[in-house]
């Protein structure tokens, strides 16, 4: 007889460790004890489009949000960003950044000496990157070509000889006498989706059909018997090999999901082992957190209702557990996927004229309909510019990449309310990424050591002390100055580094907020003989780690060559563009840094160079008495012989055997011997911040002959909406008459996470 249970099983887990049983504490505290081993914090980059030419600025927004709850962290205050070249997997970028409140708000340039290709935007803090050997995931790829209008789409494949076709039984395994659920999935040899039909044989003897239902994905329902022979064999003519089922058990416990609704889960249990009752725990976790928790018997079946009223959206992994607590069935879930921020857009017109300026007005709401304050980024640019190869959003990243091993493929599908059979095509893809796959599994995470951060945001240092006061401490110890040459106000205590009593130093991130070089300077009276150095090689750690992890990109739906080509700018009639501009300077080395060119000016005060009142360089007969300052690319004479702090006192003229001219050039000075004249240490700071341009049009400017070719209309990273959930933006449109799209990409202070995107037409003043 089946024993049927049904029972709520959220319970505030504060209250669950005080009135409820030992073991079930146990797994509580096993599971979110483990969840501490994997990155604490998750980072999402927001670029201001796909496609850039050289000699542009990457506009980007990182979201560092906790890895768990993907509310904005304030654990990390130091992002480090590197922009890599995929075929080198050498970074051409790498800067510090602050972050403010969980957002970065940033930029870089593109140089023209960057070659056309493939790019990897990746972003780091303290933390997310550990050292396990996990793949990178807070990525953005991007494209760099010289001009938009020399790219050219290419059409791939949509399959290949290759077949990989595998098969995932529902709850981790197949139990003889009891019906379960056996899905698959098919791909190429890219990785992309392949459409199959089939035949489960047993014992040689057909017994059903099936075909895909999405994406190279889909299922089956039967009952295997351990005493009979199965094997699938597929109806493609290029792969006519048949594929085994995974082994079947004689006796064990299987799961399925009879129902996955907005309020609750159901979840059936069979065995087929015993009539003798069981216990069992059931566990339902998310992001490494119980949600729900409960302990039963089982005999021969019983179903379970999970209420997911204090559920966040995203996947929750179902875990059942025996007596002894090792987990014996697993199923991936996705929950709540309603549960987001939806973003509503109204522009004031559908369509634009050049120079015309545009309204954009924005409401933020939950899913039940309530205005939510929220944190956006916004970006309208070029259609043009728009990587169709990037499948990536803030939902689909949180929601399935981070949580999930792997490439999926297109994953916005999911999310697109416009697919009538996404949340079934969902189940699909938690069937067959499966629970070996979920980053939060325990299974998974036991394999990562607790030691796992790699990076610091902290600079350590060491003042090594003069000889004579090593064996015995200083009477005071030696203070460090921080400061940037830039800032005028260079006082104040948040300057100060003090050193402990053995010379050691730690710069935080309140002392690179003070520029992009920061400087260090030793506070020692004049003519002490301190010396000191600082460790700021992060990067250098990060190549070394980042190098044997692979990229776990999601994959672009397939698509065809865009029928339109790229139309060039064409400037007003009455203005003469030249074909060619060319510019010749002296080549000379300047110093990017003002501050090293002044300390390169004053170590000149000591230069010992001089011409004689004979007008000789350096001359050994006269010497200095009169002597005037050598001027750079000035020509004097030098006599050939002996020096005069060679010959002493008293010298011969005989030592005197001819003379030469030569061009005058001043020492110069490299920044590692200036460093160390001036006993100074430079560290990089963080990047400094820019203001996207936007201008803004009147009467008077409408008619400006000069272009506006921004291809980039506007790049808002720091909108906040009002309690009404409201914000209001406008923008200025270019003299470039094309469709441009606009991206908007939004978290709470919640957790909720929203993506809209909208478009909109800019045609030519007057037509």
């Amino acid at each position: 007889m089946t024993a049927v249970w049904i029972i709520g099983l959220y319970f505030n887990l504060l209250t669950y460790a005080q009135t409820h049983s030992t073991a079930t504490s146990y797994l509580v505290d096993q599971i979110e004890t483990l969840a501490k081993h994997y990155p604490s914090e998750s980072i999402y980059l927001q670029t201001s489009k796909g496609i850039y030419e050289t000699e542009e600025d990457v506009w980007f927004k990182a979201y560092v949000l906790n890895a768990q709850s993907f509310i904005p962290s304030v654990q990390s205050k130091t992002l480090f960003v590197q922009l890599i070249d995929d075929k080198t997997q050498h970074a051409v970028w790498e800067e510090k950044y602050e972050i403010e409140n969980g957002f970065v708000d940033g930029h870089l340039y593109l140089q023209d000496s960057l070659q056309t290709g493939r790019y990897t935007l990746a972003a780091y803090s303290a933390g997310s990157f550990y050292r396990h050997p996990e793949a990178m995931k807070t990525v953005r790829q991007l494209k760099i070509v010289k001009r938009i209008s020399e790219e050219k789409e290419i059409v791939e494949a949509d399959r290949d000889s290759i077949l990989d076709f595998r098969v995932f039984p529902e709850g981790g395994h197949l139990v003889s006498g009891i019906r379960g659920e056996l899905a698959f999935k098919a791909v190429n040899g890219k990785g992309l989706p392949v459409s199959v039909s089939g035949t489960l044989l047993e014992n040689d003897r057909p017994i059903l059909e099936f075909k895909t239902e999405h994406a190279g994905m889909g299922s089956f329902v039967f009952t295997p018997d351990i005493n009979k022979h199965y094997r699938i064999q597929l109806s493609d003519s290029l792969n006519p090999k048949t594929y085994p089922i995974p082994n079947i058990k004689p006796n064990g416990i299987s799961m399925q999901l009879t129902e996955n609704n907005e309020n609750f889960l159901m979840v059936k249990l069979s065995q087929n082992s015993s009539r003798v009752a069981k216990h069992i725990y059931l566990s339902v976790q998310i992001r490494g957190e119980v949600h729900s928790l409960a302990h039963s018997q089982l005999k021969e079946q019983a179903k379970i209702k999970i209420p997911l009223k204090n559920l966040p959206q995203g996947i929750a992994e179902i875990t059942i557990f025996n007596e002894s607590f090792e987990p014996i069935c697993e199923r991936l879930v996705y929950v709540k996927a309603h549960q987001k921020l939806n973003i509503k857009t109204w522009l004031n017109q559908s369509e634009y004229q050049t120079r015309e300026q545009g309204t954009l007005k924005i409401k933020v709401t939950d899913h039940q309909g309530n205005p939510v304050v929220a944190h956006l980024g916004l970006s309208v640019f070029d259609k043009i510019y728009e990587n169709p190869k990037d499948p990536k959003t803030l939902l689909t990243h949180y929601y399935l990449s981070t949580q999930l091993k792997g490439y999926i493929y297109n994953p916005s599908y999911y999310f697109d309310a416009k697919n009538k059979n996404r949340k079934a095509n969902l189940d699909l893809l938690m069937l067959t990424q499966g629970w070996r796959r979920y980053v939060w599994a325990s299974s998974h995470i036991k394999t990562l050591s607790p030691q796992k951060q790699a990076i610091f945001e902290t600079i350590n240092g060491q003042v090594i002390f003069p000889k004579k006061q090593r064996k015995q401490p200083a009477e005071t110890l030696p203070t460090l100055m921080a400061f940037a040459p830039e800032k005028e106000d260079q006082r104040g205590f948040e300057n100060l580094i003090l050193t402990d009593s053995t010379g050691a130093f730690t710069m935080m991130p309140m002392h690179l907020k003070q520029g992009n070089h920061v400087y260090l300077k030793l506070m020692v009276p004049e003519g002490s003989k301190y010396t000191f150095k600082a460790n700021d090689d992060v990067f250098k750690t990060i190549n070394a780690l980042r190098l044997p992890k692979t990229i776990h990109y999601p994959i672009a739906p397939t698509h065809k060559t865009r029928n339109e080509t790229p139309e060039p700018f064409k400037y007003p009639a009455d203005i003469k563009v030249l074909d060619e501009v060319t510019l010749k300077t002296k080549k000379r080395k300047v110093y990017r840094d003002k501050y090293l060119g002044k300390l390169d000016s004053i170590a000149n005060l000591w230069n010992r160079d001089y011409v004689a009142v004979c007008g000789a360089l350096n001359c050994f007969v006269h010497g200095r008495k009169g002597s005037t300052k050598p001027v750079d690319g000035e020509t004097y004479r030098v006599l050939l012989g002996k020096n005069r702090e060679q010959l002493g006192e008293f010298y011969s003229q005989s030592t005197y055997y001819g003379e030469t001219r030569i061009t005058y050039k001043r020492p110069k000075y490299s920044e590692a011997f200036l460093l160390k004249k001036f006993n100074l240490i430079r560290v990089k700071g963080y990047y400094g911040k820019k203001e996207f341009y936007q201008p803004i049009y009147d009467t008077e400017t409408l008619n400006d002959p000069f272009p506006d070719n921004r291809n980039t209309l506007l790049w808002k990273p720091d909108i906040i909406t009002d309690t009404n959930g409201e914000a209001t933006i406008r923008f200025s449109c270019s003299d470039i008459n094309t469709r441009f799209v606009g991206i908007i990409e939004a978290v709470d202070n919640t957790g909720l996470l929203g993506h809209e995107t909208f478009e909109f037409l800019v045609r030519k003043r007057g037509n």
